[in-house]
């Protein structure tokens, strides 16, 4: 049996878990998080999943609770930002393992962008960021239209996380674009900075700009009030998409169809679903569509440092880490 270990419970990790339940494979998974609450949410998301249970699933608070000689194939840590460094740390000193996924943000602090990547060079570990847009069907496809070209990319709505979800975006259009070479503009984001859903993190709300080398530019603003929905686009010479995520909708023009637009259905995936495609991707294949670690690094660190300048510029609290998740 494969050895899956998921290191953090909460919202994301139960979803990775229950993912799990659909494995082609029959998998020996670890699931780790110091609170029994959160524990108990995942296995109770897990049991309520359908289908057959071919794999075996255990619970533990610590990793120092677990006994396992062999290799751990995927290890997936979903903790928050703040603690992942040294779970990364404290996980590679006790275990061999082959591969990992990490959430995003990576981490706090600048130097462990730089530290863990020698670590797991040093350990001879595949690693992954879990920027999933890269996955979906219609975010992937799209490459070969804009593949190669300058184009401008466009997110809108309110009150859904800007810095946080940055990353997302910024990713995707690197994979659009071929190219982790961009600079940013964060002095149109507001000033006040505030609590996010996380007790602890903080969020920003406005309009953050980022320009790659070829021209391409992407602009994401989020208002601080309001429903407004949230819209991905994306256009160049020859293409024009409009994501209505919420709808489960894209709308599309091209101009080898005189710009007409076409409605087609673009349901996003819950993590959920995506977990076990990127699990039976790495058994099978020993490899998967996500960024690696090194890719992740560069696109985290343009954005994060200047988000962090501009608010020890605006506040008198001053941060010597990135306060986000």
């Amino acid at each position: 049996m494969k050895n899956i270990f998921i290191i953090g419970a909460g919202q994301l990790g139960s979803r990775h878990l229950q993912a799990l339940k659909s494995s082609n494979n029959s998998l020996n998974v670890f699931i780790i998080d110091p609170s029994s609450e959160s524990l108990n949410i995942a296995k109770g998301r897990y049991e309520s999943m359908p289908g057959i249970d071919n794999n075996t699933v255990s619970y533990s608070k610590s990793l120092n609770d677990i006994s396992c000689n062999n290799t751990i194939d995927i290890v997936i840590i979903a903790t928050a930002s703040n603690v992942r460094a040294n779970v990364t740390r404290d996980l590679l000193d006790k275990f061999e393992v082959k591969t990992i996924v990490f959430e995003k943000i990576l981490f706090q602090k600048r130097e462990d962008y730089s530290i863990i990547l020698e670590l797991l060079k040093s350990k001879n570990v595949k690693s992954y960021v879990n920027c999933p847009m890269r996955m979906m069907s219609f975010y992937k496809e799209i490459q070969s239209s804009f593949k190669g070209t300058k184009f401008t990319y466009m997110v809108s709505g309110s009150q859904y996380g800007l810095v946080t979800n940055l990353i997302h975006y910024i990713d995707h259009m690197a994979f659009l674009n071929q190219s982790i070479d961009y600079t940013c503009n964060a002095n149109l984001l507001e000033n006040n900075i505030f609590e996010s859903k996380r007790k602890g993190f903080y969020e920003l709300n406005g309009t953050f700009n980022v320009n790659f080398k070829n021209g391409t530019q992407g602009i994401f603003s989020c208002e601080s009030k309001g429903n407004l929905p949230g819209v991905v686009q994306a256009f160049n010479e020859n293409v024009h998409f409009i994501s209505r995520e919420s709808e489960g909708k894209v709308l599309i023009s091209r101009i080898e169809n005189d710009w007409k637009w076409e409605e087609i259905e673009f349901n996003i995936p819950y993590q959920s679903e995506l977990t076990a495609t990127l699990v039976e991707d790495i058994l099978m294949n020993d490899s998967c569509s996500l960024p690696l670690y090194e890719e992740s690094v560069k696109l985290h660190l343009p954005y994060l440092d200047s988000i962090l300048e501009l608010i020890n510029s605006n506040t008198q609290n001053k941060f010597n880490h990135y306060p986000f998740t």
